[in-house]
């Protein structure tokens, strides 16, 4: 049986788990779906020196939609992820990025719980979700004076409005508008109001330069 999948699924399953594995002890962070046809999941995180130490902040885990997953294997692909999540929250030191610890833990977690979670997924055994049409995006880029880069992928009604907003605001350095079909924003939210997501500039450069600007 397959799960409707919505942020609010992944929402209520990570509480689930949370409270049931981890005793509740992992801040709630971002969910995500994505259209990732190699990786089935991703936990990732920002670093920061701090007095010699690294800290880990703005946790964010992803799901990938592309394949046709029963509700069992969703959840073991979420909580294999909350387990990278944990080791990183926590400050534990692991021998790799599926090292002893992270082992151990799943180990005991499929035991415990009944589990089948597994280092890795063989995708070739997986089926694709009935293809979908390609979906038109309007999007908006931004350099802002304090050399951030943000991605808008904006509902095209109020293109006419955020031209204004942006004519008027003294904190955008440079911005354009592009039209694409890339998958990599189904998961952005169509915006009505100047806002999007902040992208490395690296990222920034490869999305726009892949995309078709408006005049």
């Amino acid at each position: 049986m397959n799960t409707e999948l919505t942020v609010d699924y992944l929402r209520q399953a990570f509480e689930h788990y949370n409270n049931l594995i981890f005793d509740g002890r992992l801040p709630l962070p971002k969910l995500r779906w994505s259209y990732a046809k190699t990786r089935l999941g991703q936990m990732a995180c920002k670093r920061k020196m701090s007095w010699g130490r690294t800290k880990f902040y703005d946790y964010t885990i992803s799901i990938s939609s592309y394949y046709k997953l029963t509700t069992e294997q969703i959840d073991d692909i979420l909580i294999h992820e909350m387990i990278h999540y944990s080791i990183a929250y926590t400050g534990l030191k692991d021998t790799s990025s599926h090292g002893v610890v992270f082992r151990g833990m799943m180990d005991k977690i499929n035991r415990t719980f009944g589990r089948h979670i597994t280092i890795s997924v063989h995708t070739r055994n997986l089926r694709p979700q009935a293809q979908q049409p390609p979906r038109s995006y309007l999007i908006l880029a931004i350099v802002t004076k304090g050399g951030e880069y943000f991605l808008s992928s904006v509902n095209p009604t109020a293109a006419g409005k955020l031209s204004q907003t942006i004519a008027r605001s003294h904190d955008i350095t440079h911005h354009a508008w592009y039209q694409t079909q890339d998958e990599y924003f189904r998961s952005f939210p169509r915006v009505r109001s100047l806002r999007g997501k902040q992208v490395s500039v690296e990222t920034y450069t490869m999305i726009t330069n892949k995309m078709k600007l408006l005049k």
